[in-house]
């Protein structure tokens, strides 16, 4: 039987059902706990026809109601109405639209906050009155739709950026009303609606088909009628968190009055009065476990033997195996066996006493967080990533052979009498450069570090090839350092660690975030690192909060669980504090001594340390470079952890080196490099990327604040109490020194009862140590700071951040620092403060709205990321690298890494790697067609956005690729005109003939010409394609010059497109043949 079937199955609920069918209104429940709640608000929605609403009074247990009825009863069932304290009031204002629309409805239960009771709603048939349902096939003419929408307050766009959008292209109209998750794409074929689509708003790719939509606007900006919340309750089925509770926290009877269709109470509290029926659930929370297995397996046993069913719900799939395997090994197979696992989870588990039935959380066991959807109102809609990298007239492009130049748009030109795009480009001196969209993956929009400004190049100089050489030889430098000490370790033997026992896996099953995919590869890799006789030596890069820490905590255990000593190296005072707290709240449950070696350790406990980690009684040594002296010596060192190498001086970095020899050493980096780039460096140095965050980790919830809102102070005020409340600091981040003194002034203006303290990057490095150690030691509450917290501080205590001036900082530095919060269970939070928005324009506004929206770290603002990868390279080849980035571009520089490593690899390093699999070069073929092949400014009418899908077409890794692309151009523009058909063919054919070796291709009207690469002359591979094209065509061979040119005539092929497509036809019957990898080309014919 399901899970939540036999929960349903228990007495309780068949009692709960009379009432629900009775006449009575009210009935009392106690005893309910745990996610309890949820089943029987899912059981009434199952149970009896009307509008559920769900009155709650802590808000957080509301999110946690709406989240396990997506576990019981299925997703999209539930609205929440319990909008953020500091919401502006436009967005309450959308969510009042959308309450009323699904309170009309009457098919989704709502969830709603106490506080929200007295709020007005429009009126049903206000709703229906305003606004515009459509059906597909229905007749509707188009100029009343598009007038209705003006008039109703609607703005024209060129693409729907946010609620209240439209934009027309052709007979396409799309729309973001003010109801419904997605916008809509309305397709209209003369005044009959062809087809309705929802659409993403970030891809601008269709979702799914719909058969109707309803068109509602913004209601609350025209004169409507309004109802009190409260006056629902009359027509509604109300489940409600302990009527009186509620009565007493607001202050005053907001029910009176209010004749309840049926009224579901909770009982909090036994005592107080309360009319109606009792029933008793007989139910209480989870037992507390520690984060002990041993626990949890001693009170199971308990409760199988004396006749218990228990359910025990993981987060997921891998949880619940990690868990089947730990139970197994505490209580044995045949106990393990009774237990039922399942991988999802409620947010609280509960028993019932008298059913005899445990329903346990796993992540409640390890004091976890459960991962849960989060709700996100958009205020405006952010630039994306599409936005931010494509294009636009005015930009900095690097050219592979030419170099820095700014794209000044595409223009149309005649080649041949065909009508053709090309890019324009300028150079220094205002030179010209037209640019072949056979050429445009040549082209690359320029990233160097935020704020930098390239210098243009100059048409027809030797300089350009002299930078990519300088650029390639100090690359060589570095690299060929790297894989001569990669080379020395393969041949040196190490300690092989035993494999893991059982306590290991409990400790790793007691972190308190599910793994990442990236974090359980990371741990691994590390443990077949450990586990074999090769000494370890991996770097791990990811950002911050991405469980690098815990990753090293693991490796830490395992090697103390083989009686190994572990050396933490860190380069500050202040983080080696931190990672003494972090390691031994992490290890508390377990026999391990740490200690922390440091100028804030006083010198007779120093001395007392060092003896013992002599003796080999210290397991786990945490310092900064003073590990590194001479008095330290380890008793038997099994595993050295460096966190942020590049931060130590070259005296460091020598001894280092010597230490690594024999010494497992794993490295930390919390500036990522690009993913294309590890691969390029796998053999040069073992590597694990950790790219996303924890899953269950609690977004953080990022706000924009104008410093003109009438609220401006109480939102700043109230932020901070809360923060201060819950025993917590704040962050309050300057750009500039002079701003310091005005924000000192503010807050004790505000809060003038909390103490506060200041650091900045002109203070002595020792004052700013003093100043954020007394933070760490929760001295004062508020540290006024400019950027100098961006890297290696983490204080877990501090969850609430504010950015002054924020339209000032890159968005790089904006999404490090507001990474500086988050770091523990807590709700974190970030505050951007602005000037008025008329002051700094909306693109400002919009970039910093990319931050708010990504509130999960890692959840797509890949371009504070691309800055990081920067640094990332930096650190990892040396600053001097930093500069040919900022001359030659991000893209480029990975482009020319890429090729020196390979060509190291292939000449002085060739023993080494002789058994690497060699993945297949790319070559760009270049396809001359006597046919107009290009993208029609009618159809598309952004040269940016026509630039990017030459792009995506020219550089498309499949046949397939370029199928979705032409699938989305007729999604999003319509009907594709022939030129455009034209150009997904011309894009296939090159990919085509990229794959075959082909280097250059003519079709035109009466013949094909093909010339191979030079490569491929005197082999095998020349005989397969000769062999293919002849028994298609009449071949020809040709020499001009050193070309040798093979030239295809079609029988009854009497156009260009006739001639594309036998063409076509032949190149897929070759690329079965080659493999994805460069053959062997034999020198003999």
């Amino acid at each position: 039987m399901d899970f939540v079937e036999r929960i349903f199955k228990i007495d309780k609920f068949e009692r709960l059902g009379e009432f629900l069918k009775s006449n009575d209104t009210i009935i009392n429940l106690k005893n309910v706990s745990g996610s309890l709640f949820s089943f029987i608000v899912a059981y009434v929605y199952h149970n009896i026809e009307g509008k559920i609403i769900v009155l709650v009074q802590d808000e957080e247990f509301g999110h946690k109601v709406a989240d396990d009825l997506n576990f019981i009863i299925g997703e999209n069932k539930v609205f929440e109405f319990i909008p953020d304290e500091d919401m502006l009031a436009d967005d309450i204002d959308v969510l009042k639209v959308k309450f009323a629309y699904e309170y009309a409805q009457g098919e989704k239960i709502i969830i709603l906050s106490v506080k929200q009771i007295d709020e007005r709603i429009p009126l049903s048939k206000e709703l229906n009155f305003y606004s515009f349902p459509i059906s597909v096939g229905e007749k509707i003419n188009y100029d009343h739709f598009v007038s209705y929408l003006l008039r109703s307050g609607f703005e024209r766009k060129r693409y729907v950026e946010s609620r209240g959008d439209y934009s027309i292209r052709g007979s396409i109209v799309d729309v973001f009303g003010f109801v419904g998750e997605y916008p809509v794409r309305i397709e209209f074929f003369d005044d009959e609606v062809a087809s309705i689509r929802e659409f993403d708003i970030f891809t601008q790719r269709s979702l799914r088909n719909l058969n109707r939509t309803l068109i509602v606007p913004k209601l609350v900006d025209v004169n409507v009628e309004m109802i009190e919340i409260s006056k629902l309750l009359n027509d509604s089925i109300c489940i409600i968190e302990d009527i009186n509770l509620v009565i007493q926290a607001l202050d005053e009877d907001i029910f009176e009055g209010v004749e309840f269709k049926k009224l579901i109470n909770i009982l909090r509290l036994e005592a107080g009065n309360f009319s109606g029926n009792l029933m008793d659930f007989s139910s209480k929370g989870q037992p507390f476990f520690n984060s002990s297995i041993t626990l949890f397996s001693d009170e199971v046993s308990r409760m199988l033997k004396n006749g218990f069913e228990v359910y025990l719900l993981c987060d997921g799939n891998e949880q619940m195996e990690r868990m089947r395997e730990l139970v197994e090994e505490t209580m044995g197979f045949e106990q393990m066996a009774k237990i039922h696992f399942k991988g999802k989870s409620l947010n609280l588990g509960f028993i019932l006493m008298k059913d005899k039935i445990a329903v346990l959380t796993e992540h409640e066991i390890f004091n976890r967080i459960k991962a849960r959807n989060f709700l996100k109102y958009r205020k405006f809609k952010g630039i994306t990533l599409h936005e931010l990298e494509m294009l636009k007239p005015g930009d900095f492009v690097v050219h592979v052979d030419y170099g820095v130049g700014k794209f000044v748009g595409l223009q149309k030109i005649k080649i041949n009498g065909i009508e053709q795009e090309a890019v324009r480009l300028e150079y220094a001196d205002g030179g010209i450069l037209y640019v072949n969209l056979n050429y445009i993956n040549r082209i690359k929009k320029y990233r160097g570090e935020e704020g930098v400004v390239p210098k243009l190049n100059k048409l027809g100089s030797a300089e350009w090839e002299k930078l990519k050489e300088r650029t390639k030889d100090s690359i060589k430098r570095v690299a060929r350092d790297l894989i001569w000490l990669y080379a020395k370790r393969s041949y040196v033997k190490g300690f092989k660690f035993s494999p893991d026992n059982y306590l290991q896996k409990e400790m790793e099953a007691s972190f308190i975030y599910e793994d990442t995919p990236d974090q359980r590869r990371a741990t691994i890799e590390v443990k077949q690192d450990m586990e074999s006789e090769k000494p370890m030596d991996r770097l791990i890069c990811g950002d911050v909060g991405f469980g690098k820490t815990e990753v090293a905590i693991r490796a830490s255990f395992k090697a103390v669980l083989d009686k190994k000593q572990v050396a933490v190296l860190v380069p500050t005072t202040i983080l080696a504090h931190q990672h003494y707290k972090t390691f031994r709240e992490r290890l508390k449950n377990y026999p391990v001594r740490i200690e922390v070696l440091s100028r804030l350790v006083p010198r007779s406990k120093q001395v007392k340390i060092i003896e013992d980690i002599e003796k080999g009684d210290v397991d786990i040594i945490i310092g900064t470079h003073r590990l590194l002296s001479n008095d330290i010596r380890f008793k038997d060192l099994g595993l050295l952890i460096i966190d942020e190498e590049h931060r130590f001086g070259v005296e460091a970095k020598e001894k280092l080196r010597k230490m690594k020899v024999n010494v497992d050493t794993l490295t930390l980096s919390a500036t990522p490099i690009p993913r294309t780039l590890y691969f390029s460096l796998m053999g040069a140095r073992d590597m694990s990327i950790i790219n996303t965050p924890p899953p269950n980790r609690l977004p953080i919830i990022t706000k924009i604040i104008t410093v003109d809102s009438p609220k401006f102070k109480d939102i700043v005020k109230n932020a901070i109490y809360y923060e201060i409340s819950r025993g917590g600091q704040v962050y309050f981040v300057v750009d500039k020194i002079v701003e310091i003194e005005d924000v000192a002034k503010f807050l004790s203006g505000i809060v003038p009862e909390l103490k506060f303290d200041v650091v900045h990057g002109k203070m002595k490095p020792s004052a700013i140590e003093k100043v954020m150690l007394r933070f760490l030691e929760q001295k004062f509450d508020i540290l006024i700071s400019t950027k100098i917290i961006e890297a290696g501080i983490d204080i877990p205590n501090v969850n609430t951040i504010f950015i002054y001036n924020a339209h000032t900082f890159g968005l790089a530095e904006i999404y490090q620092l507001r990474g500086r919060v988050g770091r523990s269970n807590r709700q974190a939070y970030a505050y951007l403060i602005i000037p008025p928005v008329e002051t700094i324009g909306t693109n400002a506004i919009r970039r910093l709205s990319a931050i708010e929206e990504f509130t999960e770290l890692g959840s797509g603002l890949n371009l504070a990321l691309k800055d990081m990868e920067i640094r990332g390279i930096g650190n990892l080849f040396g600053k001097e690298q930093t500069g040919f980035i900022n001359s030659i571009g991000f893209d480029l520089y990975c482009r020319i890494l890429e090729e020196a490593l390979e060509e190291l690899k292939a000449q002085e390093f060739k023993e080494i790697f002789k058994d690497e699999k060699k993945l297949k070069k790319k070559f760009d073929a270049i396809v001359s067609v006597d046919v107009s092949a290009f993208i029609p400014d009618y159809y598309v009418d952004s040269d940016s956005e026509r630039f990017s899908y030459y792009q995506k077409l020219y550089e498309a890794g499949s046949l397939d690729e370029i199928d979705v692309i032409r699938d989305e151009l007729e999604d999003r523009f319509g009907k594709l005109p022939e030129e455009v058909e034209n150009l997904i063919f011309v894009s296939k054919i090159k990919h085509l003939c990229e794959k075959n070796y082909i280097q250059r291709v003519e079709v035109g009207r009466e013949y094909v010409v093909v010339i191979l690469r030079e490569e491929v002359l005197n082999s095998e591979v020349f005989r397969e394609i000769v062999d293919v094209f002849s028994r298609g065509s009449n071949l020809k061979f040709e020499k001009r010059g050193k070309e040798t040119r093979l030239v295809l005539k079609f029988k009854y092929s009497t156009s260009v497109r006739q001639n594309l497509v036998k063409f076509y036809g032949l190149l897929e019957e070759l690329s079965v043949q080659f493999s994805d990898y460069e053959r062997n080309f034999s020198t003999n014919p």
